[in-house]
C-alpha cells in the first residue's frame, strides 16, 4: 500500500519495455517512487500523484529498451518528470537511431561499443563458473567460445550459464563445434545461440519458458500468477514432497539464473520481463500453439491454438477470436480495463470444453452464467475487479479448480453454499478494496471535507459479509485472502480456519453485527505459516480482546494491521513483543485504547502506523521500551486526536537512531516530540503551530511539508535556520497568512534568515488565500531551483529579486489569476523577471 509522499532523496529506478506506453510507464515509475501498487486508471491522477512524488527526489530512471517513435508521448512523459531535484537523470537504452535522436540531444547520445575481449571473457567466465574454481582446461575452451559469440553480452550470459551445468571437456567442444557459427547472419547466429541454450533445459522449463510468448514484449508477468498458469496447463507438478508451487519456483529461479527471464525491480511482488530476443526465441520455439491479438492476426488461430491473449478492448476482436472457434482451446485470456464484456461473449467462450485457464480482470463483468459449470478442465479462474454480485451455485461443479481469485468484485453480496465441495483448490481470493490504504493516494486532495467523504467511505459496508459453512473441508486450501466472519444462518465459524494449513497474507474481517466470540481459548493461528495479517474487527468493546487473544499468530509474521478495534487494552502477545519478527504494525481506528505496546522492543520492525486512536494523551517510555526503536525507518502519527505529550525517555540510549521519515498528521494537541537524529523528511499536517518549536532541532533535515496550520502566524524564531541540510520546504494551506504579514512587519530583519537558508532548493507555496504579495527577503535564496505557487488568489506581483536568483531554473504558478495576467508571456508587468527561466508552466 501507499507508504507516503517521499522517500530517500537519490533512488535508482528501472523501467523495461520495448514498447512505449505512456500511462504504463508513468504508473511503473510511481509505483517505484512510492513503493506501493497504483491503482488509479485516469492519467491525469497518476500524472498529479507522480509529480508530488518526484518533488524533492533526485533519482536516476531507465528506461531500457525503448522502440516507440512519437515524440508526442516522449515529450508528455518529460514534462512530467521535470520536478525532480537537482542531479535528477533519464537513461534511456535503445537499438534505434531515430528514437535516440528523439528521446536526446545530441551530445547526450552515446554509441555503446561491443564489450573488450578482456571484458567479454570476464563476463562469460562470471556465467560459466561463478564463484567456483575456473578448471583452466574449460577455460581453454571457453575463450574459443566467447570470441564466436560477436560480443554479444545475452550471447555471452546465455551459453555461460548453460555450460555452468556440467564440466564434460568433451560437452563444451561440441558447443564450440556447433554448426550454429557456419551462420552468416549475425542475428541469425545469436537466436541460434539462444536455440542452444534451449535446447539444453528441462521438458518442463521448455514449456514454460514457451509461455512467454503468450505475453507481448513490453509485457510484466507477475511471478505468482505465471506459476499458477503453468500449473494450471499442467507443465509444472508436484514433486515427492514439493507441491507444485516450490517445484514452479524452482523452474521460475532457474529460468532467471540463465536469464531467460529478467527481474523487474517491485516493491510487493515479483516481476519479470523477458529480452526481446529472447521473445523473439519463445515465438519461433512455441510456433502456432500462442495467440496474441498484439502481435498475431486472426488468421493465424487454428486448430493447434492452445492459449490465447486478447488485449484489444474492442469487442469486434472477441468476435472474430470465437469465429474461428478454437475447440481446443487451453488458457484464454482478456485485459479489456473495463470494457464490459457481454454475457454472450462470456458464454460463447464458456462453450471451449478443454479450457483450463480463464482470466478476466477488469473485464466489467456483472453476471456469470451457469455453464461455467461444464468446464471439468478447468484449474485457473480469475474474475477479480469486475461487478460480479453472485456466483452460480454451478462453480462448485469445477471439480479440478485450484485457483479462484474473485478479488475486489466489491458488490459481491455472498459465495455459494456448498463451496466446501471443492476439494481441489488450493487457493481462495475475495478481497474488497481497503479505502484506508487509498487515502495517500489522493494526495492531490485540496481540503479536508474531501477526506472527510474519502473515510465515510472507507466505513461503508461493501460485499461479503459471511463465508459458507464447510470451509474446513477444502483441504488442499493453501492460502486464503480473506475470511468473512459473520453470525448469520449458514455462515462458517472462524474456529473452521484452526485445521486450514495457510500461508502467505490473510485478512480476517467481522462483520458488523457479529458477536460469537466462542473460540475456547484456542489459538487458532498459530500454526499458520503467514507473512502477512490484516484482522478487521467491528468496533465491540466487550469482546475484541477475546477474540484478538484467540487470533494470537505465529512468530514468523512480519505485517501486522489492526483495524476497528474496540477494547480499551491489548491481549499479553502483542504488549510483550511475542512476535519478534514483526517489520511492520499498523494500528488503525483503535478508538478506545488507552497504551500503546511497547513497539520499541521489536529489533527489526521498519514501519509504524498509528491513526484513530483518541485514547492516547502522551507517549514515552512505555512506548519507546528498552530497545528504542533500533530498526525504525518510517512513522505516521495521524488523528490521535488527544495526544499532548511526545516526551524523550529516560534509560534509553537514543531514540529512533534509523528513523528517516515521519508523518504528523491531525494531532492538534501535540506540542512537543523527541530528538530525532537522522530524519530526512518531516510532513505536519492539521496540527498546531506550537509543534514546530521543536523543528530546529531536527538538523539533519532535508524536506519540511506544512499543511493546514491554522493557528500559526509565523514560525517560531530559529525554527528553519539550525536546518542546514534542508533543500525543500513546502507551505500548503488557508490558515497562514503569515507571508504576507513579513513584507508589512517591523520585524521583517528578525526573520530575514527564515526560511531563507543558504541550501533550500525548492519553496511550494499553496492555498494561502489572504497572501498578496511575497517577501522581498526571496531573493536571499541563492541555492533555490523551484518555485511553485498554486492557489493563491490575491497574489497580485513577484518580488524584482527574484530574476537575480542564479540557480532558479522552475518556476510554476496554478490558480493565481492576477499573477497569471502579470506573468503573461511578452505582455505581462513581470514577465522580465522570470522570461530567463529555462521552464516556466503557468495555468
Amino acid at each position: 500500500m501507499m507508504q507516503g509522499y517521499h522517500f530517500e532523496s537519490s533512488r535508482l529506478w528501472t523501467v523495461v519495455g520495448a514498447e512505449f506506453d505512456l500511462a504504463k510507464i508513468m504508473k511503473s515509475v510511481l509505483e517505484l517512487a512510492t513503493s506501493a501498487s497504483v491503482n488509479i486508471s485516469q492519467i491525469d491522477l497518476v500524472r498529479q500523484n507522480l509529480e508530488k512524488a518526484l518533488s524533492g527526489k533526485k533519482f536516476l530512471l531507465v528506461l531500457d529498451d525503448v522502440w516507440n517513435k512519437d515524440p508526442f508521448e516522449w515529450g508528455k512523459l518529460k514534462a512530467a518528470l521535470t520536478c525532480g531535484t537537482r542531479g535528477s537523470k533519464i537513461l534511456v537504452t535503445t537499438r534505434s537511431q531515430q528514437v535516440s535522436s528523439i528521446m536526446g540531444s545530441s551530445n547526450t547520445i552515446h554509441q555503446i561499443q561491443q564489450l573488450s575481449g578482456d571484458d567479454y571473457l570476464y563476463l562469460f567466465q562470471q556465467f560459466a563458473f561463478g564463484d567456483q574454481a575456473v578448471d583452466q582446461n574449460l577455460m581453454e575452451i571457453g575463450e574459443k567460445i566467447a570470441k564466436k559469440c560477436g560480443g554479444v553480452p545475452l550471447a555471452a550470459i546465455s551459453l555461460g550459464s548453460m555450460l555452468r551445468i556440467t564440466r564434460d571437456e568433451t560437452y563444451w567442444s561440441s558447443v564450440l563445434n556447433s554448426e550454429i557459427w557456419q551462420l552468416g547472419n549475425e542475428e541469425d547466429q545469436v537466436l541460434a545461440v539462444l536455440k542452444l541454450s534451449y535446447d539444453t533445459l528441462p521438458l518442463r522449463s521448455k514449456k514454460c519458458f514457451a509461455f512467454a510468448s503468450l505475453f507481448s514484449k513490453n509485457d510484466i508477468m507477475a511471478k505468482d500468477e505465471l506459476i499458477k498458469l503453468w500449473i494450471a496447463n499442467g507443465f509444472v507438478r508436484s514433486e515427492g514432497n514439493f507441491n507444485a508451487e516450490t517445484a514452479g519456483n524452482r523452474v521460475f529461479d532457474d529460468l532467471v539464473l540463465r536469464s531467460f527471464f529478467l527481474l523487474v525491480p517491485s516493491q510487493d511482488v515479483i516481476r519479470c520481463t523477458i529480452h526481446d530476443l529472447m521473445h523473439d526465441l519463445a515465438r519461433s520455439v512455441s510456433a502456432d500453439v500462442y495467440w496474441n491479438s498484439e502481435q498475431d492476426s486472426v488468421e493465424n488461430i487454428g486448430k493447434r491454438t492452445y492459449h490465447l491473449k486478447i488485449s484489444l478492448s474492442e469487442e469486434s476482436s472477441m468476435t472474430h477470436v470465437l469465429g474461428k472457434k478454437p475447440l481446443y482451446l487451453r488458457t484464454f485470456m482478456s485485459r479489456r480495463v473495463y470494457s464490459p464484456l457481454r454475457t454472450n461473449m462470456f458464454e460463447g467462450f464458456l462453450e471451449l470444453k478443454f479450457l483450463r485457464s480463464i482470466d478476466l480482470p477488469c473485464n466489467g463483468i456483472i453476471e456469470v452464467p451457469t455453464s461455467i459449470g461444464n468446464l471439468i478442465h478447468l484449474r485457473y479462474l480469475n474474475l477479480s475487479r469486475n461487478g460480479i454480485k453472485v456466483l452460480p451455485d454451478s462453480i462448485t461443479l469445477l471439480p479440478n479448480l485450484q485457483y479462484l481469485d474473485l478479488s475486489f468484485n466489491e458488490e459481491l453480496q455472498e459465495l455459494p453454499e456448498e463451496l466446501g465441495n471443492m476439494q481441489s483448490l488450493r487457493e481462495l481470493d475475495c478481497r474488497h478494496l481497503d479505502f484506508q490504504e487509498l487515502l495517500p493516494l489522493f494526495s492531490h486532495i485540496q481540503n479536508i471535507q474531501d477526506l472527510d467523504l474519502l473515510r465515510a467511505l472507507s466505513h461503508f459496508n461493501f460485499g461479503l459479509t459471511h463465508m459458507p459453512c464447510g470451509l474446513s473441508r477444502l483441504t488442499n486450501l493453501q492460502s486464503l485472502g480473506a475470511f468473512y466472519a459473520g453470525d448469520r444462518t449458514g455462515a462458517c465459524s472462524i474456529i473452521e480456519l484452526e485445521d486450514l494449513k495457510l500461508h502467505g497474507e490473510m485478512n480476517i474481517i467481522f462483520s458488523k453485527d457479529f458477536t460469537n466470540y466462542s473460540c475456547g481459548g484456542r489459538k487458532i493461528l498459530k500454526n499458520k505459516d503467514l507473512n502477512e495479517l490484516r484482522l478487521e474487527f467491528n468496533g465491540s468493546e466487550r469482546y475484541d480482546k477475546e477474540m484478538l487473544d484467540d487470533l494470537c499468530p505465529n512468530k514468523s509474521l512480519k505485517k501486522l494491521s489492526i483495524c476497528n478495534y474496540g477494547s480499551r487494552q491489548f491481549p499479553a502477545w502483542l504488549m510483550e513483543s511475542q512476535l519478534s519478527n514483526l517489520v511492520e504494525v499498523s494500528l488503525k481506528n483503535c478508538r478506545g485504547c488507552e497504551h500503546i505496546p511497547p513497539f520499541g522492543n521489536l529489533q527489526f520492525l521498519k514501519k509504524l502506523d498509528l491513526r484513530s486512536i483518541n485514547g492516547i494523551t502522551h507517549m514515552g517510555v512505555e512506548f519507546h521500551g528498552h530497545g528504542g526503536f533500533p530498526s525504525l525507518q518510517e512513522l505516521i502519527l495521524n488523528e490521535l486526536y488527544n495526544l499532548e505529550e511526545w516526551l524523550e525517555s529516560h534509560g534509553v540510549d537514543e531514540l529512533f537512531p534509523k528513523l528517516q521519515s515521519l508523518k504528523i498528521f491531525a494531532c492538534p494537541r501535540l506540542k512537543s516530540m523527541p530528538r530525532l537524529p537522522t530524519i530526512q523528511y518531516l510532513d505536519i499536517f492539521w496540527c498546531s503551530g506550537s509543534l514546530l518549536s521543536c523543528v530546529g532541532r531536527l538538523t539533519s533535515l532535508s524536506l519540511l511539508r506544512l499543511v493546514e496550520m491554522d493557528d500559526m502566524t509565523s514560525l517560531p524564531n530559529g525554527c528553519i535556520r539550525n536546518l542546514t541540510s534542508l533543500t525543500t520546504f513546502e507551505i500548503q494551506g488557508s490558515g497562514m497568512p503569515w507571508f504576507s504579514s513579513f513584507s508589512k512587519s517591523q520585524r521583517l530583519s528578525e526573520y530575514k534568515a527564515e526560511p531563507t537558508s543558504n541550501v533550500l532548493e525548492e519553496l511550494y507555496i499553496d492555498e494561502i488565500f489572504k497572501l498578496t504579495t511575497l517577501p522581498d527577503w526571496l531573493r536571499h535564496l541563492e541555492s533555490l531551483r523551484v518555485l511553485s505557487i498554486h492557489n493563491c488568489s490575491e497574489l497580485g506581483l513577484l518580488p524584482r529579486g527574484l530574476k537575480n536568483l542564479p540557480m532558479l531554473e522552475t518556476f510554476r504558478v496554478s490558480n493565481c489569476p492576477q499573477l497569471k495576467r502579470r506573468c503573461e508571456r511578452e505582455i505581462g508587468e513581470d514577465w522580465p523577471i522570470i522570461s530567463h527561466l529555462p521552464f516556466i508552466d503557468i495555468s
